[in-house]
């Protein structure tokens, strides 16, 4: 599992079309860049399969958020033994953080 995936999705019951088909970023509606692996939910009246989406900077706040959770909840990481969970999310909240430069000569 990636980080991406470990990031929880708003209820579909919430969720635009365009949101839920994963055109668009889950959370802001801007054009995403990151797929939050597959998701089982009730849309509609049924239970179906979908592939949210979400943007850069808002997987980015939401991979915090959940590193911060998870930092006081997980075993090892309350030790200061960082798991690979751990060091997933926090490259993925951090990622937005560091601007790609442009190579030099």
């Amino acid at each position: 599992m990636n980080a991406a995936e470990m990031l929880p999705a708003p209820k579909t019951a919430d969720l635009t079309p365009k949101r839920i088909s994963g055109t668009v970023c889950v959370w802001c509606g801007k054009t995403p860049q990151v797929a939050l692996g597959i998701r089982l939910s009730v849309i509609g009246d049924a239970l179906s399969r979908w592939w949210p989406r979400a943007c850069q900077p808002c997987a980015a706040r939401e991979a915090a958020r959940v590193h911060a959770i998870h930092l006081t909840t997980c075993a090892r990481c309350t030790h200061r033994d960082y798991c690979p969970d751990a060091h997933a999310l926090h490259s993925l909240a951090s990622a937005h953080l560091v601007p790609a430069r442009p190579r030099t000569p």
